[in-house]
């Protein structure tokens, strides 16, 4: 797949959650401590054979366990963090499951290695310091670079990396940085068992938060086409001058219809856009809830992210939900030409059965338009009636919605001398090609 530039107005790295203190393993030398670094990799990409293995590093024998885990219970990673979310800020997410972080995704088989250093290695330990943790950040140089490499993470992939060497594991590719973004610290005071302090070190590489909000957003991506539907579409734009702002709203025209409208509507990719069949229990009965559409703010986050991922490597940045002081438009799309010209087109995305859908496009998207500075908007319906599933709008079909909604914009355009082109986004629940 190629680079796409992947880019997101939320970022985070190097996030921590510890049980103990610092403090109780800043006393005494090194050699006072066993650390244990605890690895989980996905069974699908990593096929090391369990055992019990021995590697010099540093001048002492590491010990090295790896071993196959089957069910989540079994994670010695989520047994510490299961209960810690994360959020995306400004994305819609107010909360992602902390599985969704891990290198393996919370799937399994998953493989879990353990690696045992007979001392301390903690690079974080600060004895001269009241709370036992190093203060010295130079957050200057971290503005400018990210959050520093983490040497724990180094020192324990070293060791793995020493071992495949030593076994002559030729199928298996050595880690890298990057492959371990989640793992665990565990410290010991010799001769307990008993951890002093525990320590799961989370986001530990300058990708691993927009990579796992985007993997958890757009599961299965490879096999859903969107990886190469982004690909044609940047190949087809990336030569194309962007000069004025008709050009501007023409490629996001072209990123709604080609990429987008295309995954939803000719590859069925829906799921993102419904809530599922469940079952709740109200006064003590069990009642099935059927399936319905999403609501607008939940719908978002995952036009965000295509988007997005369609338009940045053009240049063009998407902000979501931008406050223009009289209400959020759903999309600015953001874009300086090459004489320094700054261009900006709106974008509202209505679902179809929403009650005030003629006040979105007549009064709503040009007041947004005009608080942006900018003559040109898009104006989106999501479809979502389908009359087993979902039965609304009452009194439209796709077709005289469609037709509607393009009457319309010709209308405020006129009215409104702007320039708002709109189209509809078909994510009803449909049969296969196979039932037709």
């Amino acid at each position: 797949m190629k680079n796409h530039g992947i880019k997101l107005n939320m970022d985070m790295s190097n996030m921590s959650l510890m049980q103990g203190t610092a403090k109780s393993i800043s006393g005494g030398s090194d050699d006072d401590y066993v650390t244990q670094i605890c690895i989980v990799l996905p069974a699908d990409k990593h096929t090391f054979p369990a055992g019990i293995y021995n590697v010099k590093y540093d001048d002492s024998l590491v010990e090295i366990k790896i071993s196959k885990i089957s069910k989540q219970e079994d994670d010695p990673v989520l047994k510490f963090s299961k209960d810690f979310n994360f959020g995306a800020p400004g994305s819609g997410l107010e909360s992602i499951p902390f599985e969704a972080f891990t290198d393996n995704r919370g799937e399994y088989p998953a493989i879990s290695l353990t690696i045992v250093f007979h001392k301390r290695i903690a690079s974080w330990i600060d004895d001269s310091h009241k709370t036992g943790i190093k203060m010295d950040l130079d957050y200057e140089k971290m503005r400018i670079m990210g959050g520093p490499d983490n040497e724990e993470k180094i020192k324990a992939i070293i060791v793995i990396n020493r071992l495949i060497k030593s076994q002559k594991w030729n199928d298996i590719r050595h880690i890298s940085y990057d492959d371990v973004t989640v793992f665990l610290e565990n410290y010991f005071k010799k001769p307990s068992t008993t951890p002093l302090l525990l320590k799961v070190n989370a986001l530990v590489s300058k990708t691993a938060y927009k990579q796992a909000v985007y993997d958890y957003i757009l599961p299965k991506i490879e096999e859903s086409g969107t990886s190469q539907s982004l690909a044609k579409f940047e190949d087809s734009h990336s030569n194309k001058d962007i000069a004025n702002e008709k050009a501007l709203l023409h490629t996001i025209e072209e990123a709604i219809d080609s990429v987008l409208k295309y995954q939803v509507e000719s590859r069925r990719w829906i799921e993102p856009f419904w809530d599922g069949q469940r079952i709740i229990k109200h006064e003590g009965n069990e009642l099935l809830v059927p399936r319905s559409p999403k609501g607008e703010t939940k719908i978002q986050p995952t036009l965000h992210v295509i988007l997005d991922m369609a338009l940045s490597p053009l240049g063009i940045h998407v902000i979501r939900e931008s406050d223009e002081g009289i209400g959020s438009l759903d999309f600015r799309f953001l874009y300086t030409t090459k004489d320094g010209v700054p261009l900006t087109v709106g974008v509202e995305f209505k679902v179809a059965h929403h009650k005030e859908i003629k006040k979105g496009i007549h009064r709503q998207l040009p007041a947004y338009l005009k608080a942006i500075r900018s003559a040109s908007g898009i104006f989106v319906v999501m479809w979502f009636k389908d009359g087993k599933f979902f039965k609304d709008p009452k009194g439209y079909d796709k077709d005289g919605m469609e037709n509607w909604i393009l009457e319309q914009s010709d209308v405020v355009s006129a009215d409104k001398k702007l320039n708002i082109s709109a189209s509809i986004l078909d994510a009803s629940i449909r049969p296969s090609a196979s039932n037709i």
